[in-house]
């Protein structure tokens, strides 16, 4: 004879993120004392609560041991099994099981992140959905402009979203039209959420187009110009004479070579000045390179920079519409400058503080290499969007 095990009741009902309370009841029909060992198992082991999991039991003696099944809010609806290994002294285990039947619950969360986008280029913003239920939903995007001075781009118009599971989809805001310098623009826009049950979610947001050219740029431009402009005077009024006239006592007591020293350091100094006097800038211009790749090939494109000019680059924007996988790379002269994944983005801009700058002759290349085409492509077709000041070199 051995140990017997039932569940009472063996099978109930419970509502998510609740506790389902069942009771094990043990019973020794054998004529000696046993020692039971009891242990969780199968799918719901890691949400058991056992009372005791060691039980002594006197020969004929029953025995109840309260059982707790914490019902998670995520748990997926339906009839799930509560299972218990009862084992005693040296005789096989047995398995004692109840069935818990989880009550199905729909709730979830939308927002939009975040609300307000700041770019010269493109305004980038996520809609996130966070499935707080315990079953699966879809829900259904759509994206509006609310002037006609923008157009919204989803990067997919439907999402299924799993029990616990938080999604995010991409959502970019193209002005119709760009511009180098100016008062920001305000590019408003609604995305609507409705979901299988009929819910409909209204998020609003802010796309705020900027110029090519940053509003701070002028001003310093200005405080450049100023600060050059008393250095040269004070160069010129101050400095200079006191270092021509020091060099001239200096002369007198001086070598022949401490005095060719001394002309070469003046020398030096006015070149400064007069190096400082030079903008960094010149004429805006931009340049588009376009790369075609063959799956597990390479391909490039470039541009030779004119001997007696100097190209600035302050943006640059790749852009891969086919959905490519792969990598491409800005480079100069053979020297890789940015380089990024393909699978990552479909346009991914760069913004420079200081620019990168490309001397006469120096040659601006991008490379790419193609690992899978995009789905409805036979090629990876990359290009790259390079914006920048033209100047004469000096």
């Amino acid at each position: 004879m051995a140990v017997n095990a039932t569940f009472q009741p063996p099978h109930v009902s419970s509502p998510p993120g609740a506790a389902a309370a069942l009771t094990l009841q043990l019973h020794n029909d054998a004529e000696i004392n046993q020692v039971v060992t009891l242990k969780a198992l199968g799918q719901l082991a890691d949400r058991t609560v056992l009372q005791s999991q060691t039980v002594h039991l006197d020969a004929g003696e029953h025995f109840d041991v309260p059982v707790i099944v914490d019902v998670g809010s995520t748990l997926a609806a339906g009839a799930h099994t509560s299972a218990i290994e009862i084992l005693a002294g040296e005789g096989p285990a047995i398995t004692a099981e109840a069935t818990i039947d989880v009550e199905e619950s729909s709730s979830y969360t939308v927002a939009l992140t975040p609300e307000r986008s700041v770019s010269a280029l493109v305004g980038r913003h996520r809609i996130v959905v966070e499935n707080q239920g315990n079953v699966p939903i879809m829900v259904e995007l759509l994206a509006e402009s609310l002037t006609d001075t923008s157009v919204p781009e989803l990067a997919a118009p439907m999402l299924n979203v799993d029990p616990g599971v938080t999604a995010k989809v991409e959502l970019k805001i193209h002005p119709r039209t760009r511009f180098w310098r100016g008062a920001t623009t305000e590019h408003p826009f609604a995305v609507q959420v409705i979901g299988n049950d009929a819910t409909v979610h209204d998020l609003t947001g802010v796309y705020e187009q900027g110029p090519r050219v940053r509003p701070w740029l002028l001003p310093a431009l200005v405080g450049m110009l100023g600060a050059l402009a008393i250095g040269t005077l004070a160069w010129f009024f101050l400095l200079k004479p006191n270092v021509e006239s020091i060099a001239e006592d200096k002369a007198e007591e001086a070598n022949a070579a401490d005095q060719a020293r001394l002309d070469e350091k003046i020398a030096e100094l006015e070149q400064a000045a007069a190096d400082a006097r030079a903008l960094p800038l010149g004429t805006p211009a931009d340049l588009r390179l376009n790369a075609e790749a063959s799956p597990g090939g390479s391909a490039t494109e470039s541009f030779t920079v004119a001997n007696d000019r100097v190209l600035s680059v302050t943006d640059v924007v790749f852009q891969n519409p086919g959905g490519a996988v792969g990598r491409v790379a800005l480079i100069r002269s053979g020297e890789v400058l940015l380089e990024s994944e393909l699978a990552n983005f479909r346009d991914l801009d760069f913004h420079f503080v200081a620019p990168f700058r490309f001397d006469g002759g120096d040659t601006v290349e991008i490379r790419v290499d193609c690992d899978t085409a995009g789905p409805t492509e036979s090629t990876c077709i990359v290009g790259a969007l390079i914006i920048g000041f033209v100047d004469e070199a000096r």
